[in-house]
């Protein structure tokens, strides 16, 4: 590497027409320190590849610096000239390489950088991910981020959408409306959840609606358009409710509706002349809620789908800060919480609801957990009588709580406890049960 060091005058020094940031930030507080001791930290630079009056060098790392020194007044900075660094694809190259080692380098720039990259001859993701120290996923994940809309990308520059959600919505590029009314919702978990399996869902289906139509042509299904109006469905045509197999549907006369109205098929056929269902007089007023009522049945099916993936999330990876409070409110989520009191040690009479919770309180979470286990199986008040040590079934058996007892606690019986379950061992002759 072909390497040296000079001091330049800012005049033979530009900003490199690639420069990976688009944005050096403000910069009043490192012209104050340039001003009171000098840049500390040289420039690099390399030799410029095109023709340019007055301009010898294009800076590679230190374009922060440059922008300081030149509010600062510096006529001559230091540099440190990179000869090697003599094609464009190296320049950008090393500004890369650079940059992403640094934290404010943001992910859009990142992108557009790599996708810089892949436009000169002989670079691939493979040989990008090499020359950034970046793995080839992460690359390409990052080259697909240049598809979005620039909405998009602001958001992705503002925080206000992360990168797993700009991912997904490189699969919406070609619709400008899902994008949008997932822009609209990004904030926000939940909404963001439920709009997309609502998109994708739109999307899957427009994606195989033209494989579905097909097959159910060939299979003798008659495709048909929908009918105008509002009323139709209790009229002239009859639909079909339930779940049928094609074979079903041809069997039994039923045309079907696949268009991009609804996501799913509408099986209908023709009512015989004459029977048609007589349709209660409505309001405009009525129509329109029964139609909002549809909507929001629709909308609820889909939000199932998002509250299911939520709990399993919460479940297979709790909040910390959630962990204890949910044991809390478990246990005290109960009918008699004076039958905690013995374990929390609190003895006297007219036991306070109040004073149970306040002790739950000040558990740990293993000192809940062993709580809530105790709670769920202890059998305590039948065993302190003989009629409580039996094995057979009763309500008053404690058997499971026994049981618990030796593997799951290590309690090891007393001679009068062992003496009781030797009892219950034994039949009224005295031998032992078989």
């Amino acid at each position: 590497m072909s390497t040296h060091f000079q001091e330049l005058p800012i005049g033979q020094l530009a900003i490199h027409p690639k420069n990976v940031r688009n944005d050096v930030g403000i910069v009043t507080d490192l012209a104050n320190s340039i001003t009171a001791q000098g840049i500390m930290q040289p420039l690099v630079v390399a030799p410029l590849t095109s023709r340019s009056t007055g301009v010898t060098y294009v800076i590679i790392a230190g374009h922060r610096r440059h922008a300081a020194a030149q509010l600062a007044n510096l006529e001559v900075l230091p540099c440190v000239i990179r000869e090697d660094l003599n094609t464009e694809p190296k320049q950008l190259e090393a500004m890369l390489v650079e940059n992403t080692q640094r934290t404010d380098l943001t992910v859009t720039e990142e992108a557009e950088a790599y996708q810089s990259l892949l436009e000169f001859d002989g670079y691939t993701v493979k040989s990008v991910a090499k020359a950034t120290g970046r793995s080839q996923s992460l690359v390409r994940s990052r080259i697909a981020l240049t598809k979005l809309s620039e909405d998009a990308k602001g958001k992705l520059e503002d925080r206000t959408l992360n990168v797993d959600q700009a991912l997904v919505l490189v699969d919406f590029t070609d619709d400008d409306a899902a994008t949008k009314r997932l822009l609209r919702v990004a904030a926000t978990p939940n909404e963001w959840s439920f709009q997309l399996a609502k998109e994708q869902g739109r999307k899957t289906w427009l994606e195989n609606l033209p494989r579905l139509t097909a097959e159910l042509q060939g299979a003798g299904v008659d495709i048909i358009e929908r009918p105008a109006g509002q009323t139709w469905e209790w009229t002239d045509w009859r639909i079909s409710y339930q779940q049928m197999t094609v074979a079903e549907a041809v069997a039994g006369g039923w045309s079907a509706i696949c268009d991009d109205t609804k996501e799913e098929i509408t099986w209908i056929r023709e009512r015989p002349k004459g029977t048609g269902h007589v349709v209660p007089q409505r309001t405009p007023e009525q129509l329109a809620d029964e139609i909002r009522q549809q909507e929001l049945t629709r909308g609820l099916a889909t939000a199932a789908q998002v509250r299911t993936a939520f709990i399993k999330e919460a479940i297979q990876k709790p909040a910390a800060d959630k962990t204890r409070e949910m044991l809390v409110d478990y246990i005290i989520d109960r009918r008699r919480l004076g039958d905690l009191a013995p374990w929390l040690d609190i003895d006297h009479e007219n036991i306070d609801e109040q004073e149970v919770i306040d002790a739950i309180g000040k558990l740990n979470v293993p000192q809940l957990v062993a709580l809530m286990h105790v709670d769920t199986f202890e059998r305590e008040m039948h065993m302190d009588s003989i009629g409580g040590w039996h094995d057979g079934p009763g309500w008053q058996t404690t058997k499971t709580w026994r049981d618990r007892l030796g593997t799951v606690y290590g309690y090891q019986w007393t001679e009068a406890e062992q003496a009781a379950i030797d009892y219950h061992h034994e039949d009224k002759d005295g031998t032992e049960d078989e």
